[in-house]
């Protein structure tokens, strides 16, 4: 327990620590662009002060902030998991425990258990049908529009605002009927979702999950490999280790230099910043 205690307590800490500090070096961030724009050497009537040599000089004074603040991420995350905190457990959401218990129900209605059984189907019919539903209306809709914009006698207005209009007349009517389809049968769904579970625990208490083969199982099996906190943990590590060494071989060949020179054109000749 004293364990969990500190764990929380360093997290916490160093958690206020680099929210601070995150946005202190956004503070001098945004106080060299301020020192920049406001430099007595920029022009007084063409105010275009963000060059390349002016930008460089004055983010390298923060430079060392910068490094450092990317060094306390990299912390934060060795910290995370060298002071792990055992999670409270969750109650499980009743549409995920409906979609995990609708695969174990049996092929026929246990004894005693009829009228369950039917409750289950008949949400289990309503989800399809909506489903279906749902799909074949977005059908029609794309349809509609391929359909409509295939013809050349819908666009000979040549006022490209009144044309859309047009089109939206026709099309956006069956989109709309999609839409409402979807919430209404998806709030339907989820009413029969709710009223439905105690009778699904009913129906499916002590039926265990089918015995997948074949693609299902090989699909499991991978599922559950990457279920495997060890792996997701492996797989976090070898992804910071190669964004890591890609940053510093960028660093050291000159890409970042190119790539922070094209940042800076964007931002005063395409943007028009400054």
């Amino acid at each position: 327990m004293n364990i969990q205690k500190a764990s929380k307590s360093v997290r916490l800490y160093y958690g206020i620590f680099l929210g601070v500090f995150t946005v202190v070096v956004g503070a001098l961030f945004a106080w060299q662009v301020l020192a920049v724009f406001n430099s007595s050497s920029a022009p007084v009537l063409d105010r275009k002060p963000f060059s390349r040599e002016v930008v460089i000089a004055a983010l390298s004074k923060i430079d060392l902030f910068f490094w450092l603040w990317i060094g306390a991420i990299v912390v934060g995350f060795v910290l995370w998991e060298v002071f792990p905190v055992k999670e409270k457990p969750r109650k499980i959401h009743p549409d995920l425990q409906y979609a995990r218990l609708i695969e174990r129900l049996p092929s026929s209605a246990p004894d005693g258990l009829e009228g369950e059984y039917a409750k289950v189907i008949e949400t289990k019919r309503l989800a399809f049908g909506v489903k279906i539903a749902g799909y074949v209306l977005s059908a029609i809709a794309v349809l509609t529009t391929v359909i409509y914009l295939c013809i050349p006698s819908n666009f000979n207005n040549k006022a490209v605002t009144l044309e859309m209009l047009d089109m939206a007349k026709v099309v956006m009517p069956v989109f709309v009927a999609a839409a409402v389809l979807y919430s209404v049968g998806a709030a339907l769904v989820k009413y029969g979702v709710k009223n439905s579970l105690p009778s699904l625990q009913k129906v499916t208490k002590g039926v265990k999950q089918p015995n997948e083969q074949g693609a299902n199982c090989l699909c499991k099996r991978v599922e559950n490999f990457f279920d495997n906190k060890k792996v997701v943990l492996a797989i976090r590590i070898v992804l910071a280790v190669i964004g890591v060494a890609l940053v510093i071989w960028g660093s050291l060949n000159g890409n970042m230099q190119a790539v922070f020179i094209k940042a800076i054109n964007i931002c005063t000749e395409c943007i028009g910043l400054g």
